[in-house]
């Protein structure tokens, strides 16, 4: 019988804490996990699975890992340093602050597609919702800050016209989770170029007052 795992709003908070740590290594294990996670969630997925998919046998990922949650803790750890590095490496250079919102919107959506297989599973964006809510404060309350942050950077700067930027980013939070939680029946967010006429007219007026 499959072992049920931790729920993933659990794996993801363990994860956080393993962002700064978690080393280089097992890439394509982790890959194998991520897709392994988000086509069967975390009560169904087996080691089995992941040493079907990666390659490796079972007895090695116990081994490295002790059992399936450490694996799955490991594999978020990873994808979320790379999002974060994204992140971070856009902000730094990408000076427009239309293309910035262009930039981070695309790779909120890829990274939605690590873990979450689909376009419509309820359970998934759910789960997805959960897993974004959790911990104080929760990746959501974190995303708040640091768009709000970059918004009064581009005031002093600026490049944005004066407004209330927590009401601001709180919006484009909001607006960017729904987009993740409920994809766009209409639009082909996969395609990168829709996802970032979508931004550009949709976010990206928020705090630019300019309609695109």
């Amino acid at each position: 019988m499959t072992r049920p795992g931790a729920p993933l709003t659990s794996l993801f908070g363990r994860a956080i804490e393993q962002v700064s740590s978690a080393p280089e290594v097992d890439d394509g294990v982790f890959d194998a996990a991520l897709a392994v996670l988000a086509e069967r969630g975390t009560r169904a997925a087996t080691m089995d699975d992941v040493a079907a998919r990666s390659g490796i046998s079972r007895a090695t990922l116990f081994r490295r890992f002790g059992g399936k949650d450490a694996l799955f803790e490991a594999a978020l750890a990873r994808a979320l340093r790379g999002f974060l590095t994204e992140i971070g490496t856009t902000f730094l250079t990408v000076t427009d602050p239309v293309e910035r919102i262009e930039a981070a919107f695309v790779a909120c959506l890829r990274f939605r597609r690590r873990f979450v297989a689909g376009k419509s599973d309820p359970a998934h964006g759910a789960a997805l919702v959960a897993m974004l809510s959790a911990g104080e404060p929760s990746p959501l309350e974190l995303g708040r800050r640091f768009v709000a942050a970059r918004i009064e950077a581009g005031q002093s700067e600026g490049v944005l016209p004066p407004a209330d930027a927590d009401i601001q980013a709180d919006a484009i939070i909001r607006l960017t989770l729904s987009y993740l939680v409920l994809p766009s029946p209409v639009y082909d967010l996969d395609d990168v170029e829709v996802a970032r006429a979508v931004a550009r007219r949709a976010i990206a007026p928020l705090v630019t007052g300019i309609p695109n």
